[in-house]
C-alpha cells in the first residue's frame, strides 16, 4: 500500500503527453532540416517579378514602435548550426550569437553585435528583425538568411482563428506595403504552408514491461500534413508515414528546465552557446521514443489552394516508474 502517485515526481513537471510532443516537434525539425528543409536567400536575391527576397517589410503591427519592427516574406528562419547538408544554411560561426550574422540597412551592414542606433535581435519563429531603437521608416533593410520549407508546428498552437496564408512564396507589390494584403497580418496569427501539425490524441494503452516493474506507454500521435496543393501533400504523407519502426532519441524537458538550457529566449533570439536538437539530447537525455502503428487516416483536396492529410502513429516509450 502506498499514499504516492506514480508516474511522475510534481505536478510542476512536464509530463508524457507533453514530453512526446514536444519531442516530435523537435525531431522532426531538426531532422527535417538535415534533409534540406531550408531555402537560402542571398543578398538582393530577386524573383521573377523582380521583388527582392531579402528585403523586409515595414511592420505595421501597432504592438511595435514605427520603424524598429521589419519582416521577411517568409517566417520560421533557420538559426540552428551543424546541418550537414549542402548548401548548408546561411548561419554565422559566432556560437556567442548563433543565427544570422546581421542586417544590411541602406546597403551598410551592422552585425549582429552592434550596439547603439542600429542594435537589433532576430526573432526567428517569426522572421523579423526588431531594432532596439526606431529606425528611418524609408531605409532599406536586407537579411541574408534561410527560411525552413517545411514547418513543424503544435496542433493546439493552430486555433481556428489563425489564418492559413497561400502563396505565401509570391512576393509581390503587397508585400512592401503597410496596412495591405495577407502579410499585414502578424506573423504569428497567420500558418505558412506547407505544414506538419502534431497532435496527441486521446488514445493511449499500457503493457507490462518487465518483471519488477515498468511498462510500455503507447500513445498515439496524429500528424495533420497541411499544402497549397496535392503533390506537396503527398509528399508531407510519405515523410511522416515512412517513420514506421523508427526509434529515436528524446531530450528530458523537466532537466532543460531545471538547468535553464533553453536555446532560445522570450525574444525568440538564441541564446549564447544555444543548443540544437541533438545536442540538447546529449546533455539532457530522455526516455526513447518508438514509432510504430503508421496508418493514413485521410487525403483530401478541401478547396483548390488547400490539401490536408492525417498521419496516425503511436509514439512508445518505456517508463520504468509505472
Amino acid at each position: 500500500m502506498s499514499f504516492h502517485l506514480k508516474g511522475f515526481n510534481s505536478v510542476k513537471d512536464t509530463t508524457l503527453n507533453n514530453e512526446i510532443q514536444d519531442n516530435m516537434v523537435e525531431f522532426f525539425d531538426w531532422a527535417l532540416l538535415k534533409k534540406g528543409n531550408y531555402f537560402n536567400v542571398t543578398l538582393g536575391e530577386t524573383a521573377p517579378n523582380g521583388y527582392d527576397y531579402s528585403k523586409l517589410r515595414l511592420s505595421s503591427d501597432e504592438r511595435f514602435t514605427a520603424g524598429t519592427c521589419w519582416e521577411g516574406v517568409r517566417n520560421n528562419w533557420v538559426w540552428q548550426s551543424g546541418v550537414n547538408y549542402s548548401p548548408a544554411p546561411l548561419v554565422g560561426t559566432n556560437n556567442t550569437k548563433p543565427g544570422i550574422s546581421g542586417v544590411y540597412v541602406d546597403d551598410t551592414f551592422y552585425p549582429t553585435t552592434t550596439t547603439g542606433d542600429y542594435a537589433h535581435h532576430v526573432d526567428y519563429f517569426n522572421g523579423r528583425v526588431l531594432f532596439d531603437s526606431p529606425i528611418p521608416t524609408g531605409s532599406k533593410v536586407q537579411v541574408e538568411h534561410s527560411y525552413k520549407w517545411i514547418n513543424i508546428v503544435y496542433a493546439n498552437s493552430v486555433p481556428w482563428l489563425r489564418e492559413v496564408q497561400y502563396r505565401s512564396y509570391d512576393i509581390n507589390g503587397e508585400f512592401f506595403q503597410a496596412a495591405k494584403g495577407d502579410w499585414d497580418m502578424p506573423p504569428e496569427a497567420r500558418l505558412q504552408l506547407p505544414a506538419i501539425a502534431i497532435e496527441i490524441v486521446p488514445r493511449r494503452t499500457i503493457t507490462g514491461y518487465q518483471l519488477g516493474g515498468g511498462s510500455y506507454v503507447d500513445t498515439d500521435v496524429l500528424f495533420h500534413c497541411l499544402a497549397e496543393d496535392e503533390m506537396t501533400r503527398n509528399k508531407l504523407v510519405d515523410i511522416v508515414s515512412l517513420q514506421n519502426d523508427k526509434t529515436f532519441y528524446a531530450f528530458n524537458s523537466n532537466s532543460i528546465a531545471a538547468s535553464g538550457d533553453f536555446p532560445l529566449d522570450y525574444k525568440g533570439s538564441p541564446v549564447s552557446g544555444a543548443m540544437n536538437f541533438e545536442q540538447l539530447v546529449l546533455k539532457h537525455y530522455g526516455p526513447d521514443i518508438r514509432l510504430k502503428n503508421s496508418s493514413v487516416q485521410g487525403m483530401d483536396v478541401i478547396n483548390s489552394n488547400f490539401c490536408a492529410g492525417i498521419v496516425k502513429l503511436t509514439a512508445e516509450v518505456i517508463k520504468t516508474n509505472v
